[in-house]
Parts: structure tokens; C-alpha cells; sequence
């Protein structure tokens, strides 16, 4: 076979290798980076969405700020630890109820590792490797012990008292008890009980420090450009669920302390 007769296979044979080899690679990076301009302008359109509704939202905020459930619901979970603010409360209710604080002592609780300027990471699905929404913050916490002391009128308008603070709170446990030691006069005589009782009260406060995070215009929040206020009503009705104590009935004694 002549050179001239073989020049056109060989041409086919170069045109495949060159199809094979460079070609559909080059082909399959295009459709590669076609698919990751197209992903980059969701994002993109995803922000602009989130910026519109963000300008929304901010005006949104400013008006529930002003109401009285917005004042409620920003003071129901401050963002800073507060822990003055909570002293400042304790100090009062013991002021309005008669009671006498004798100690109060702070438990360091619960803190995120991350810190109010920290960025978060990304929240990634597992099987997709598409980016999600950040998972919803946890709430970091800070534990109140009291020494309380007073009659049982007094204590039990303080535990009222307490139980109604408007802040995000989980009372964990608390303890009336008779004064162990027993006075005695000049005489050497015991000295009647004057009532005056001690307690301990401990209370876990919530609060919720403010975070960076990735990919957070992905928060369900940002879909819209107005607040759901029914996760609002939600948490006054809980605030205001405590249920107060109310006079005990005929049956029993006033004071489970008195011998009266």
C-alpha cells in the first residue's frame, strides 16, 4: 500500500488520539467550570436576595424593639452574660420581699468554644458536599447559688418573685430549712423560735452571645423580609406560664414550719 493511500487512516487514527486525549478532557473542564459559574451565580443571587431582605428585617426589628413584646423578648435572652444585672434582681426581690441574701455565688456553666468575633464553618451536607445552613447556636448558660434567709412569708415571695424574672431561666432546685442552731438569753434559756428561716435557691440563666457565621445568609431567618413574631408569642407564653403560688386552702397548716 502506498504512502498516499495510508496518509488518510493515519489522519483518522491522529484525529481520534487528539479527541480521546485532549479534546473531551477540554470538553468535560468546560462543562466542570460551566457547572461551578452556574453554583457561584446562585450564590450571588442568593446574597442579593438576603441583602434586600436584611434591609427589610432591620427595619422590621426596629418596630418590634419598641413594642413591649420586643422589649419582653430582648430581655428574655440578652446577648452578654449579665451577671450584675441578675445580682441587681436578686438584691431587689430580696429588698420587696423581705428576705436577707447572705450569699450569692456564681457556677461558670456552659460556653461555646467559639468567641463573639470567631467565624464559624461552614455547615456542609455530608452527601452532597452542598453548603447548608448553619446549625442553630446554643445557648451558652452561667448557674446562680443563693443563701436566702427569712420567714416563710418572706422566702416564699421571693421564690414568687424569682420564678416571674423575664429572664430565660431553669430553677434546678431549692430549700427551706429551720435554722439548726438554737439561741439561748442571759439565762442559759433557749429562746423562742422567732420563724426566721434559711433557704438555697440555684437558677441556671440563659444567654446567647452574638456569632459570625459562614454561609449564614442560608438561615431560614433571611427568607423573608419580616419576622415570624409566633416564635415571640411562643416564648412569652412560656415566660409567662410559670404558674404563681396561691394561697393554701383551709385544710393544713399556713406554715408547714409553724407549729401554729
Amino acid at each position: 500500500m502506498s504512502l498516499k493511500n495510508l496518509s488518510f487512516p493515519i489522519f483518522i487514527i491522529i484525529t481520534i488520539f487528539v479527541g480521546v486525549f485532549w479534546i473531551k478532557p477540554s470538553i468535560e473542564s468546560i462543562f466542570q467550570k460551566r457547572d461551578i459559574l452556574a453554583s457561584k451565580v446562585g450564590d450571588f443571587d442568593a446574597v442579593q436576595r438576603t441583602q434586600q431582605n436584611l434591609s427589610s428585617l432591620l427595619v422590621s426589628r426596629e418596630t418590634i424593639a419598641d413594642t413591649d413584646a420586643g422589649k419582653s423578648i430582648l430581655g428574655y435572652l440578652p446577648t452578654s452574660i449579665s451577671q450584675d444585672r441578675v445580682v441587681d434582681i436578686f438584691n431587689y426581690y430580696a429588698i420587696q420581699s423581705g428576705a436577707t441574701i447572705n450569699k450569692i455565688v456564681f457556677d461558670a456553666g456552659t460556653r461555646s468554644s467559639s468567641s463573639n468575633d470567631a467565624l464559624l464553618p461552614d455547615a456542609v451536607d455530608p452527601l452532597s458536599g452542598e453548603s447548608v445552613a448553619p446549625s442553630a447556636p446554643i445557648l451558652d448558660t452561667f448557674t446562680l447559688h443563693a443563701d436566702i434567709q427569712g420567714s416563710y412569708d418572706n422566702i416564699r415571695s421571693f421564690l414568687k418573685a424569682v420564678s416571674h424574672s423575664g429572664r430565660s431561666q431553669e430553677i434546678g432546685t431549692f430549700s427551706i430549712a429551720k435554722n439548726k442552731s438554737i439561741s439561748v438569753d442571759s439565762t442559759g434559756q433557749p429562746v423562742p423560735d422567732n420563724g426566721i428561716l434559711s433557704g438555697n435557691i440555684a437558677v441556671t440563666f440563659n444567654y446567647l452571645p452574638l456569632k459570625h457565621y459562614a454561609k449564614g445568609y442560608l438561615l431560614p431567618v433571611f427568607n423573608g423580609g419580616t419576622f415570624d413574631l409566633d416564635a415571640v408569642n411562643v416564648v412569652l407564653a412560656k415566660e409567662g406560664a410559670v404558674p404563681a403560688l396561691g394561697e393554701p386552702g383551709s385544710a393544713g397548716r399556713t406554715n408547714p414550719f409553724s407549729s401554729n
